[in-house]
């Protein structure tokens, strides 16, 4: 029941994972029936087989990781380069517009001002029209008293006014004031003072006019200008951005794709994860059925443990926990330069449970025997070249029972050797003696 469990559970994570990758795996759900030690193994090959081509998978996703992640690292370059160049064209956009808002203020107060000499030029015109208008007004009653003074018979203003080249050179002769009173006198200088005085200021106010609508045109001259040169920034600046806008969809891109590669691998690095799980859990229900197997009447034989390799005596790995592999190691491993071939002696009398001659390269014992000892004792022989023996087979103590390898889940030739009581491991030198 355990057993349907875990193939049920594994089952469906598979299901799942095939779904969301796209990757198409199927196992067999366990049937009603018991399974054989050799129905297990297959699984177990099956996983094995299939986490081979997640591991080749994981290794050409990894490439393709690597490619666009040069891919992303360059737009990312090309993106940050281009921000900055979009965040400098924008700084003189900035600043060009604070050069037009200044020069724009200058126009504005040019503006002001002429038409403020507009203003003052107009009303001087205004004056001037009034002064003339009154001007003529006394010019008729200067008039009247010459004409009074003509009438009422004065000799010498005949001479005057045939001396007189104008009407104004008439009004400051000398002959024609001499008869004019004093009071008459001052309001024709005064009216005269005015008059020319309106005209020297109207003169001044357009010459200054003039001065400024010249200031305003060349301002106006720099304002087409700078709005040329805003208008060309404009334009870089939609450039910058319809870059700056593509370089971002190529960095997105990559980094998308770079995402779910790596979600890709994740998922394949957890099923693998799993599956070896389930495959420690198919081993250990593997020893469950050995351990089954085992004739619990069979009597054990008191006495020594044989050295399974006489004449070797280098432990490569020790029993307990493993600092290399991060794993507790269930055995000891026996290997000495030239072992390979060497036969493989069974350390106490027994009946063959497991002769195992097929395996995977690079997974689990290789090839292995398992002898039952009797008293709940068994001793494991893995990773041989070549077995000699059979399931059922009685053999005695220094039998041989086959050749040391390095078949399996292997780094060299090497005998790995177990001994557990009830199923547990139990440390080898617990029991034996190097010989």
């Amino acid at each position: 029941m355990k057993l349907k469990k875990i193939l049920h559970s594994l089952t469906s994570f598979v299901t799942i994972f095939a779904l969301t990758s796209g990757i198409i795996i199927t196992y067999a759900p366990a049937g009603a029936e018991d399974l054989t030690v050799d129905d297990i193994k297959d699984r177990i090959e099956q996983i094995k087989q299939d986490n081979a081509q997640r591991r080749d998978e994981i290794d050409r996703i990894e490439g393709d990781i690597t490619d666009k992640q040069e891919n992303l690292d360059k737009a990312a370059g090309l993106l940050n380069e281009q921000k900055e160049l979009v965040d400098y064209y924008y700084n003189l956009v900035y600043y060009k517009n604070q050069d037009i808002s200044t020069l724009q203020g200058n126009i504005d107060t040019l503006t002001d001002e002429i038409a403020q000499k507009d203003e003052a030029i107009a009303k001087a015109e205004a004056d001037i029209a009034e002064l003339d208008k009154e001007n003529k007004q006394n010019l008729e009653k200067f008039a009247q008293i010459v004409r009074t003074m003509y009438t009422t018979g004065s000799a010498d203003m005949f001479g005057v006014l045939a001396g007189s080249a104008d009407f104004y050179d008439l009004m400051i002769s000398s002959e024609v004031v001499g008869k004019i009173s004093e009071q008459n006198l001052q309001f024709m200088n005064e009216l005269t003072a005015d008059m020319k005085k309106l005209d020297s200021d109207k003169k001044l106010l357009e010459t200054d006019k003039k001065d400024l609508e010249g200031k305003k045109t060349e301002l106006d001259t720099q304002m087409t200008k700078l709005l040329s040169e805003k208008e060309e920034l404009d334009g870089l600046v939609t450039d910058a951005e319809s870059a700056k806008s593509t370089y971002e969809s190529d960095y997105n891109k990559y980094s998308a794709a770079v995402s779910e590669l790596e979600d890709q691998k994740s998922n394949l690095q957890y099923l693998i994860s799993v599956s070896e799980a389930d495959i420690e859990a198919y081993e250990e229900q593997i020893k469950e059925i050995i351990k089954q197997q085992t004739n619990p009447d069979k009597e054990y034989q008191e006495g020594e443990w044989y050295w399974p390799v006489p004449g070797r005596s280098y432990i490569s790995c020790n029993f307990g926990w493993d600092a290399d592999f991060q794993r507790t190691h269930k055995g000891i491993d026996i290997g000495d330069a030239g072992i390979y071939g060497d036969s493989v002696l069974a350390s106490k009398a027994g009946t063959v449970i497991v002769a195992e001659t097929s395996y995977i390269p690079g997974y689990s014992y290789g090839m292995y025997v398992v002898v039952d000892h009797g008293g709940g004792y068994t001793t494991t022989y893995a990773h041989l070249s070549d077995v000699y023996v059979y399931v059922g087979q009685e053999v005695a103590q220094g039998e041989s029972l086959g050749a040391v390898g390095s078949t399996g889940y292997s780094t060299g030739p090497h005998l790995h050797f177990e001994i557990r009581l009830n199923g547990e491991p139990e440390n080898p030198f617990n029991y034996v003696t190097m010989a």
